[in-house]
């Protein structure tokens, strides 16, 4: 089966994309800091950004998903889904002029893995059994099991090329604290949580972004952002909430965008304690109302879901609905000897400030729950923490979370969500369990997203899951610049133009 190809002429080095002028400098006011600069070492979504700046992966995407090269020109997965033939570009360096070759390759995909350093990479490529080099350019992925996805997987957070020489030289260690990759950027100054400051590599293999600097302030409070870029301090801001992103947009002195992207909020639910009941986590479930979350925190724009995965992407059901109905959700509970004068009780966490509105949408949830016969005691956690709690079985019936699946793959979606091998599952279940393996090894494509369709509809009737809104990327950004948003929610250094 052939993912995809491109031969060497009509290579795509930069998808989507042609840029105008150039700028010395770009600031942009950013979230959080990269927990590591090993870029195999964590699968969070928010400091991909950041890290693809310094390194590249072996398989790009479009700005709407689609799979296109990046340092492979030709990948090709066999019918059985056990092996896979890559073939890499041969003019690409590192930032020290050392050459990119399967080499490089082979040790992070498959030597780091299997030498047990902790890396999230690992998620992804643990079936690996071997790379077989064939030349510096060409090599063949094995399998010990059926791996469907592993072009996804290498498009995807973390899956980043590493200097294999340079790793075994410094070691793991210095590799969390100093980069080097063959993206188009190298990181010339770094202060931890508060500063980055990236220089364009004027030899990069591809084509060279507009900004020959960029500065990145970490700023964690969105306020202080939107005053960062309200003071002309940066000329970029991420993740303001929606009423300052509107009135940027009204304003005329400063620009807005919100790009809804493959994120997901929702509530997480634990198959045991109070939601052993079913009819109590139908209830909960039945008794948000997503519209009003919408046009409360996001103006409107953000698109409601009823399940894991977002519309247009593979295994979505554009037929298949779960209400709101305070009624239904009240006769549930009612089944099972609650109700508002005899409310059932559990603890829910959230964070604050981890994406727009997380708080304010608990809040509101805690509300709607209360009118309907579930009294919630809100606490407020970090996303670290949620990891934390979750992997010692302690975290609480209910949580708000946030799910990033930059290839909108559904085994990047439901089927690592509810995985109970790995740390993201809530819900776990032995029929869960019974259902998802199957599909974590089926190569057939058709056959795979048919099971997902089915899986998505199983794990919503059961109450495995409350989704509740496709999350919304909100960028201010000064006048003279543009920038064009990706539905994995990267800004793309290459994506902004400077007039």
């Amino acid at each position: 089966m052939k993912l995809a190809a491109a031969a060497g002429g009509t290579l795509l080095v930069s998808p989507n994309f042609a840029f105008a002028g150039e700028v010395d400098n770009l600031s942009i006011a950013w979230t959080t800091d990269t927990a590591s600069w090993d870029p195999n070492q964590r699968l969070s979504p928010d400091p991909q950004t950041i890290l693809k700046m310094v390194f590249d992966q072996p398989i790009d995407m479009t700005s709407d998903l689609k799979l296109t090269p990046g340092l492979l020109t030709e990948w090709t997965l066999a019918d059985d889904a056990m092996s896979m033939h890559v073939t890499l570009r041969d003019d690409v360096t590192f930032s020290d002029g050392s050459k990119l070759t399967t080499e490089d390759f082979r040790y992070t995909f498959f030597e780091r893995v299997n030498q047990g350093e902790e890396l999230d990479i690992a998620v992804g490529f643990g079936t690996v059994s071997d790379i077989e080099i064939l030349s510096p350019t060409e090599a063949v992925m094995q399998f010990s099991k059926p791996s469907p996805i592993v072009a996804q997987w290498l498009s995807f957070s973390a899956s980043y090329v590493v200097s294999k020489a340079y790793a075994e030289k410094v070691g793991p260690e210095k590799m969390k604290t100093s980069p080097m990759g063959t993206g188009p950027y190298v990181l010339t100054e770094y202060q931890r949580d508060s500063r980055i400051v990236l220089t364009r590599r004027d030899d990069y293999w591809g084509d060279l972004p507009s900004a020959k600097q960029i500065t990145i302030e970490i700023i964690p409070d969105p306020t202080a952002r939107l005053a960062a870029l309200e003071s002309g301090t940066v000329d970029i801001a991420t993740e303001l909430s929606i009423r300052d992103v509107k009135r940027l947009e009204q304003g005329g002195t400063l620009n807005a965008v919100t790009n809804p992207i493959a994120r997901i909020i929702y509530v997480t639910i634990r198959a045991d304690g109070v939601f052993a009941d079913r009819n109590v986590r139908l209830a909960a479930h039945h008794a948000v109302d997503k519209d009003l979350l919408s046009k409360a925190f996001f103006g409107g724009d953000a698109v409601t879901i009823n399940q894991p995965t977002i519309p247009g992407m593979p295994s979505f059901l554009p037929d298949f609905h779960f209400d709101y109905d305070v009624a239904k959700a009240q006769e549930l509970l009612a089944a099972s000897g609650f109700g508002p004068d005899n409310p059932v009780t559990l603890d829910f966490a959230t964070t604050n400030g981890q994406f727009p509105g997380d708080y304010d949408i608990a809040r509101a949830v805690v509300t709607m729950w209360e009118k309907v016969g579930i009294k919630a005691n809100l606490t407020v956690i970090t996303e670290s923490q949620w990891y934390e709690l979750n992997a010692s079985g302690k975290l609480p019936p209910a949580s708000l979370f946030v799910w990033e699946n930059g290839t909108g793959d559904p085994e990047l979606f439901a089927g690592n969500m509810f995985d109970a091998d790995l740390p993201f599952a809530t819900y776990r279940t032995d029929e869960v369990t019974a259902m998802i393996k199957p599909l974590l090894k089926e190569p057939d494509y058709d056959t795979r997203i048919k099971g997902y369709e089915e899986f998505n509809q199983y794990l919503i009737e059961e109450g495995a899951m409350i989704p509740l809104l496709q999350a919304i990327q909100t960028i201010g950004y000064r006048n003279g610049i543009e920038i064009k948003p990706w539905a994995n929610g990267l800004i793309r250094p290459e994506a902004i133009t400077i007039s």
